[in-house]
Formats: C-alpha cells, sequence, structure tokens
C-alpha cells in the first residue's frame, strides 16, 4: 500500500508544461513512480490527452495508485474564446488569466498540419506592415501560456500537428527564455515529440536576439528572420530593428550562426508592391545575402485594419520571385492562407487589454 504521506502537501502537476525529466522528478516525489512508469504515463497523457492506468503496463499494482495518478494530474483548461476556419485554415484565440488574449493558426499542410503560435501579448518591435505592432507591447507569454497553445490544437481541435513556427504575435526573441522553455517541452521525444528541425523561429533580426539564440540549447531550430527590404533605407522605413541592427551587422552576424549541417536561412520576404519589389530590390537583395547560405520565402501582403499598403496581388509577387529566380537563388512562394479570417502573415492581432463576454 502506499504511505499516505507520500502525496501529501503535494499539488498536482500540468504535464503538458513540463519535460520529461522534470515530469518525472514530480511523480518520483509525489507517487514514488520509476522512471519505467513515469516514462509510460508521461507518453500517454501528452499524446493522447487522457489517462488510462488500466492500459499503464508499467504502473504498479497498488492499492489507491489509480486514483492517486488522477489526483497528481491537472490537465490545462486555457479559455477558448473563438474558433473561425475558413478553407481548411483555422484562427482561434484564447483568453488569459488576467483577460488579455492571443490568436494562434493551424495551418494545413500537404500531409499534416502546421501550428503558427504567439510568444507575446502584443509587440514592441513598430513593424510598419504588421497588426499586432498596433497594440504595442503588452507582455511576454509564460512557457505554459505558448504551450496551452499547443495543446488546445491537438487535444481541443484535433489537428494532427506536426510542425511548430513561432511566426504569431511578437517577437520571439524578445521573449526567448519562455520560448527555449516552450520548445524544449515541445521536441521531447516522450511527449509532444516535435522535433527541433519542424520547429521554426522568425525574427525581426535583431542582433542581440540571434547571438542569444545561437547560444541557447535550442539553436538547431529553423531560423527565419524577417529581411523585407534589400537596402537600410526601405527596411528602416518598414522595420524600426533595422536602425540598430542595419543590414551589414545582421549578415555579419547570420554568418556565426550555428546552422545544422546543410541548414539554411529562412529569409523571410513581404512583398509589397511599389515598395520593395522592383528589379533593383531583387537585385540589391541577392547581392547583399550572398555571404550567407538563404532560402527566400515570399508572402504578398496582406492588409489588416488601418494598414498603410493595400494587399499585395498574386502576380506581383510572382514578378518578383521571377526575378529573384534570374538572379541564381532558391525562392519559395508561401501560399497567403487565412486572409478571410484576418489570420495570414502580419494580421493576428486585435485592441490590448481585458476582453468581457
Amino acid at each position: 500500500m502506499m504511505e499516505p504521506h507520500a502525496f501529501k502537501g503535494l499539488g498536482p502537476v500540468n504535464p503538458f508544461s513540463l519535460t520529461y525529466d522534470a515530469f518525472r522528478n514530480a511523480m518520483v516525489a509525489r507517487l514514488g513512480l520509476d522512471r519505467y512508469a513515469s516514462a509510460e504515463l508521461y507518453t500517454m497523457v501528452v499524446r493522447s490527452g487522457a489517462v488510462d492506468t488500466s492500459a499503464l503496463t508499467r504502473l504498479p499494482r497498488r492499492e489507491g495508485l489509480p486514483e492517486a495518478v488522477h489526483g497528481a494530474l491537472a490537465f490545462p483548461a486555457p479559455e477558448l474564446v473563438t474558433v473561425k476556419e475558413a478553407d481548411g485554415v483555422v484562427k482561434f484565440t484564447i483568453r488569459l488569466h488576467d483577460g488579455h488574449e492571443v490568436e494562434s493558426v493551424v495551418l494545413p499542410m500537404l500531409n499534416h498540419y502546421t501550428l503558427c503560435v504567439s510568444s507575446q501579448v502584443g509587440c514592441k518591435r513598430g513593424c510598419l506592415f504588421c497588426t499586432t505592432a498596433k497594440m504595442g507591447f503588452v507582455r511576454d507569454l509564460t512557457p505554459t501560456e505558448i504551450l496551452d497553445q499547443l495543446y488546445v490544437a491537438r487535444h481541443v481541435l484535433s489537428y494532427s500537428i506536426q510542425n511548430i513556427v513561432f511566426m504569431g504575435m511578437g517577437e520571439p526573441l524578445d521573449n526567448l527564455d519562455a520560448v527555449a522553455g516552450a520548445i524544449g517541452v515541445m521536441s521531447d521525444q516522450r511527449g509532444f515529440d516535435i522535433p527541433l528541425r519542424r520547429i521554426t523561429v522568425s525574427t525581426v533580426g535583431s542582433a542581440e536576439g540571434i547571438e542569444k539564440l545561437a547560444a541557447s540549447p535550442v539553436s538547431s531550430v529553423n531560423l527565419a528572420v524577417s529581411v523585407n527590404g534589400a537596402t537600410d533605407e526601405v527596411r528602416s522605413r518598414l522595420m524600426p530593428v533595422n536602425r540598430k541592427t542595419p543590414l551589414k551587422t545582421l549578415v555579419e552576424t547570420l554568418a556565426r550562426y550555428p546552422f545544422a549541417r546543410k541548414g539554411a536561412l529562412f529569409a523571410e520576404y513581404i512583398v509589397i508592391e511599389g515598395v520593395n519589389d522592383s528589379e533593383e530590390d531583387a537585385k540589391a537583395l541577392v547581392k547583399v545575402l550572398s555571404p550567407l547560405a538563404v532560402r527566400y520565402n515570399l508572402i504578398g501582403f496582406n492588409a489588416g485594419p488601418g494598414a498603410p499598403f493595400s494587399s499585395t496581388c498574386q502576380e506581383a509577387v510572382e514578378r518578383f520571385r521571377d526575378l529573384l529566380v534570374h538572379e541564381g537563388t532558391y525562392v519559395r512562394i508561401r501560399a497567403s492562407k487565412g486572409r478571410d479570417l484576418v489570420a495570414g502573415c502580419g494580421q493576428l492581432g486585435k485592441k490590448a487589454g481585458p476582453s468581457i463576454g
């Protein structure tokens, strides 16, 4: 029989916010489980979103233990405010404990789903083309609040999420400790099991942030940098970060980044008609990024409420793609999914502050 003091005074834990090692330590302290039983329990709970103690073959047959297992686990209960779907794209909103809200997007791919997650409420970077920037910076998300987005996508909405992109609300590298902590849980093979090679962190391109990511335990994630301008003049107009980290400094910083073997930088480029899509822009872009192994991802600008530019037509994106291809580059046009939901690239965000109803 389990000793009555084995669980006394120890509250339940949320397995969806813990790596296996942290979960195992909690189960040892609370239930006296060995590593084999802890691993089996962790895998079942995180992957299925439920627990069936009768199916746990490594769980000791001790009186009261099944009930104690259930009592030791605290399942997340994020408040799902809205779920909207159009053409297979799903945008959902979670209300946080303080009333603020964050948006996430499930994107259908050929054989799986990708989840676009947020890392902050609002953003301080002030990019001209981004709806989130209009909110200003409110606060960072905690690792658990980031992971709640994956929990909702997988276990509430039942999507088989196999890829993660940190391209939602906020600048991930401004909240790197929480982002790295969440990635550590996402990539744990005994739990969510999303390999680092299937996780992409997108940044505005702060040299300081990139250097911190390079020194972090999750540096082997895919790195995407929003470039969006081939000259300092254009990029500074669109992205204030360029005034502190101009293109030359950005390229020098990226040249030192420890990309995985055969890895490449994903250069994200939002095509804005009449602003950054000329033949001269294409040539200058390829020249300035020439020291790096680059894969270009193009996407047309999505106009949100009060946007300073009109939405870019697909023909303009294709024309700029052809100009880059002519310069000998690898280019992919990212499908502009979610425009009808205001869920396209750069469209996430709403008025900050507690909501009612």
